[in-house]
């Protein structure tokens, strides 16, 4: 792997459908009603911004930039 591949340039959104892990703030994060939306969010942002959906083991999504 060369120099800066694989590094991530920022996180874009966070999103969660768990009202308890929303905490507002950068980067963005957004509280959705279910994981339907969060699904179309989360590729909407994505498409938007050229950028990649990670899914965390607590099933929230992030939008990072690399």
């Amino acid at each position: 792997m060369g120099k800066g591949e694989g590094s991530i340039k920022g996180i874009l959104a966070y999103i969660t459908t768990d009202k308890n892990r929303y905490l507002g703030g950068e980067p963005l994060a957004l509280l959705v009603k279910d994981k339907e939306e969060l699904v179309k969010i989360s590729d909407t942002i994505a498409e938007t911004f050229l950028a990649d959906i990670v899914e965390l083991s607590n099933g929230d999504y992030m939008i990072i930039k690399k």
